[in-house]
């Protein structure tokens, strides 16, 4: 298991991606289950994604409206079967998928962790 990328929400991609000192977009799409515009930007060691939800029904739109910012990490795993293994092992919580994730080519876990925080694992079929 490697890190994969940080998630960040934010207001407007484009106004956050002027404020990094270094960024390379590696790949920006419309995501209509999210309902957000996802944007993979290559951060230099680490990936940063960015996720700018367009409606209220967006997963992260009420995580907007508190502020935004950090909002996940994510780990790179074999399968779905690591992904469940390394959930139960941290006594994490599932919260949704697996999924489709277009934008990192694979498929998605999120879980929430005991430090109540955000949690993904993507792997590529």
């Amino acid at each position: 298991m490697t890190i994969d990328h940080i998630g960040f929400v934010v207001p407007d991609t484009e106004a956050y991606l002027r404020h990094l000192p270094l960024h390379e977009v590696l790949k920006s799409l419309y995501d209509p289950l999210q309902q957000a515009q996802l944007t993979l930007v290559d951060g230099g060691t680490t990936r940063i994604e960015l996720i700018e939800p367009r409606s209220e029904e967006s997963f992260t739109w009420n995580f907007l409206q508190k502020g935004g910012g950090w909002h996940h990490i994510c780990y790179a795993v074999a399968d779905e079967a690591e992904a469940k293994e390394a959930i139960r092992n941290a006594r994490m919580i599932l919260v949704r998928g697996p999924m489709e994730a277009p934008l990192l080519e694979g498929e998605v876990l999120f879980a929430r962790n005991r430090n109540r925080e955000m949690v993904e694992f993507v792997w590529r079929a």
